[in-house]
């Protein structure tokens, strides 16, 4: 399934910049089925990975014999080369998606001007949206901003739920400082207030960032 177990919703930091995509997401554990797709999307190192495997391990373990799926849109291009290149057709690559119960498909705008790879992602979209199996998908745009993505493709993506994610504050970057520093079995004790201010303040352009130079501290 490609899930990372580290990422849980109990280590995700909700504030006030992505409380509706986390929503979003419990959402989809909750009720599979019932928005088709959730469409998460905002720039780079915001949350969206964290959030898509988080939905992933949540639904496994609320559903333990399900089929889960996490998946990049260059991975599934690449599948999509290894089949129809391969020994076998191309269909059965769709075979192969309609036993999934949850398709995650992180940075869907990647998809972008791959005509043969889009036709099968639209004919696995239809299939899974008929039988009720949840579709999650992230990009860093809505779809109506979507580039070399067909019409086709973007009002599918737009039928559902589509929830931007915003860049946090101070106080939440701290916040996920603070999860950051639990994580690594510190005490918060040896960290200054003054120094977790300056990281989220000088490193707070995204997630991803604050993580690097926090790693750096560390080091």
């Amino acid at each position: 399934s490609y899930l990372q177990k580290h990422f849980t919703f109990d280590n995700f930091v909700v504030g006030s910049y992505n409380r509706n995509a986390y929503l979003a997401s419990i959402f989809a554990v909750e009720y599979p089925g019932k928005n088709n797709p959730i469409f998460l999307y905002s720039k780079s190192g915001l949350g969206k990975t964290h959030l898509l495997q988080a939905i992933g391990n949540a639904y496994q373990q609320k559903y333990p014999q399900a089929k889960v799926l996490y998946i990049t849109s260059e991975d599934f291009v690449n599948e999509y080369i290894r089949f129809a290149l391969g020994t076998r057709e191309s269909e059965s690559l769709k075979d192969f998606f309609a036993t999934i119960d949850l398709l995650l498909v992180d940075d869907i705008q990647f998809l972008a001007n791959k005509e043969a790879c889009q036709t099968m992602f639209f004919n696995v979209f239809n299939l899974l949206v008929a039988r009720e199996k949840q579709i999650v998908l992230t990009s860093d745009c809505p779809p109506d901003e979507l580039k070399g993505i067909p019409d086709r493709l973007v009002t599918r993506f737009s039928g559902g739920l589509s929830i931007s994610i915003a860049n946090p504050n101070k106080e939440t970057l701290v916040e996920i400082l603070k999860m950051k520093i639990k994580n690594s079995s510190l005490s918060l004790d040896i960290f200054k207030e003054d120094v977790l201010d300056y990281l989220a303040f000088n490193y707070g352009k995204n997630v991803r960032e604050l993580e690097g130079a926090y790693n750096n501290l560390l080091f």
